[in-house]
């Protein structure tokens, strides 16, 4: 007997629909995906850009026996079904992970009831060492009761006698200290009632200025913004998007796959083998969406400061997706492209390149300047607030992680204080992060339109940055021509501070005065779940900023 399929189910499991479950009709031959009003999977307008507005659509190819297929409407991110890309149309199975774009929205295509031959075979996951599990709780389970030989009635007896014992006890040794202390009073009474006392306040003007972390917090509440952006690769002389192509290879164990593809450059070293879209047939976009990062008001006209990282990060080192390794090198053969046999490419082999700094295209070599990235969006929102405001500008510095964004507001904003004081920093001085780190939880809001053209519901965040105090372990010194030593984590402040992570760079790291000293940027840790956090020394910003001399630093 035949299982009667009742509806599709649609398990959103990220993006702005995460955790929320959608259900279809199974009579229905089509699902339409898309931001476009109408569309069956529907996708917020503004925060899912990465959607096209008529993305694609699940078809139902026959109901009995059930198959189905899912198609790309030519959108411009792509359909990625179990992280491979869909090129035109695709077999879809119940079970299969739907992504829309590179880094974007993810959903879980189903059907209910599922027939028992459809039934999803159990996936092998690999869990990263460095991962360990969330514990709740490490309370030890209390130990079962001991049965005595005493009854009830004979141990409150007991009770009854030692609190009594303890009564008398106490009220005797009551009574001899308030003798004691009447006795002293009278032999003292010309010293303490007939002398006037000269008393002195001492005030520690230094002690005054220290403020705790909540007053810091609420001081700088408003001035402290969350950041969000995405960013793509292209070539300058054509404006089109690159993306890093894989190829398709054989494993030791007969099954097939496909494989990020790599390439030396002159210099010997290696690089993703990078083209423009229309000659990948293959292949994921490079860069970032959905991505989030924090900043600080430092001027009244709109002026923010952040991490390079944040507001150009195709600037710095670039982290490539798992499933990009073990990848393939590559190499030209008579104008072709070949595999180089034996040879695998992990993520140490790329661990320090830079999307901006690439030097091949197509396999072959580009001169500097030839590749470049830009922001696909840069957004502030301030807190308390869910109104996303465009960046009009962004100036990343050359010398840290520290960037200039600027916003343009009708009102005057209220700004940081800003202290350069590198040569008194000390290990051991309390100072305060604020930010928003992803992993805290997000609070939402949904708002109805009074826009009688366009009456949707808006559902967007509303952040609020978290606070985190610590101390600073230890000044990180540049490296030196002068003192020929060499830092490998730059000029940085090494801190205590890890109750913080991704999306808290950029945020402001204030002084027990409340003076931004730092901007929180990188996070290091091991495999035993050891994390120390770094800061950039705030005279970076205000070079940016245009206070400081080369020659003064």
């Amino acid at each position: 007997m035949s299982t009667i399929i009742e509806r599709f189910v649609i398990r959103h499991t990220a993006g702005s629909k995460a955790s929320q479950t959608e259900e279809f009709d199974f009579h229905k031959s089509q699902l339409t995906i898309g931001r476009a009003a109408g569309s069956d999977i529907q996708f917020d307008p503004e925060r899912e850009s990465i959607v096209s507005r008529e993305h694609g659509t699940i078809v139902k190819e026959s109901s009995e026996p059930p198959r189905f297929s899912i198609t790309d409407n030519n959108s411009r991110n792509g359909i990625f079904v179990n992280k491979i890309r869909v090129k035109g149309s695709s077999p879809l199975n119940p079970g299969d992970t739907v992504q829309l774009g590179n880094n974007g929205p993810v959903f879980t295509f189903d059907i209910y009831p599922r027939p028992a031959d459809m039934m999803m075979a159990t996936r092998v996951v690999e869990i990263p060492t460095a991962i360990k599990p969330t514990t709740v709780s490490e309370v030890q389970p209390a130990a079962a009761p001991v049965k005595s030989g005493l009854g009830k009635q004979t141990v409150e007896r007991m009770l009854v006698a030692e609190r009594k014992k303890s009564y008398s006890s106490m009220g005797i040794a009551l009574g001899i200290f308030l003798f004691l202390l009447g006795a002293l009073a009278f032999i003292f009474r010309k010293d303490l009632f007939d002398k006037k006392q000269n008393i002195t306040i001492v005030q520690n003007t230094k002690d005054s200025l220290h403020k705790s972390p909540d007053q810091i917090a609420k001081e700088n509440e408003d001035k402290v913004v969350q950041i969000e952006f995405g960013w793509q690769l292209f070539d300058a002389s054509t404006s089109n998007e690159l993306w890093h192509q894989y190829t398709q290879v054989k494993g030791a164990d007969g099954q097939t796959r496909y494989a990020a593809m790599y390439i030396q450059n002159d210099q010997g070293q290696v690089e993703p083998f990078i083209d423009i879209q229309k000659n990948v047939q293959v292949g994921v976009p490079l860069g970032i969406a959905g991505a989030t990062g924090s900043g600080f008001v430092v001027s009244e006209d709109g002026f923010i400061l952040t991490n390079r990282h944040v507001a150009a990060s195709w600037n710095t080192r670039y982290h490539f997706p798992e499933y990009a390794f073990p990848g393939v090198l590559v190499k030209n053969e008579n104008g072709k492209m070949a595999i180089v046999p034996d040879v695998q490419i992990t993520q140490q082999n790329v661990s320090s390149w830079v999307p901006a700094e690439a030097t091949m295209l197509g396999g072959r070599p580009v001169s500097q300047g030839m590749i470049k990235g830009r922001n696909t969006y840069l957004n502030v929102i301030f807190a308390g607030t869910s109104l996303r405001r465009p960046v009009q500008s962004a100036t990343p510095s050359d010398d840290h992680d520290v960037a200039l964004i600027k916003v343009e507001l009708p009102e005057s904003l209220s700004k940081v204080k800003l202290k350069d004081n590198y040569t008194e920093v000390k290990p051991g001085q309390q100072v305060t992060v604020m930010g928003y780190p992803g992993v805290a939880p997000q609070q939402f809001v949904v708002r109805k339109s009074n826009d009688p053209f366009n009456p949707n519901n808006h559902f967007n965040s509303v952040p609020t940055p978290t606070v985190t105090p610590g101390s600073i372990g230890r000044i990180v010194p540049a490296s030196s021509d002068k003192n020929l030593s060499y830092s490998s984590f730059g000029d940085s402040y090494q801190l205590t501070i890890n109750a913080t992570g991704a999306g808290n760079s950029g945020g402001p790291m204030f002084d027990d005065e409340g003076n931004v000293i730092g901007i929180f940027y990188a996070s290091m840790s091991d495999g035993g779940g050891t994390q120390i956090t770094f800061a950039v020394p705030i005279k970076y910003g205000l070079e940016l900023m245009g206070r400081k001399k080369m020659a003064e630093r």
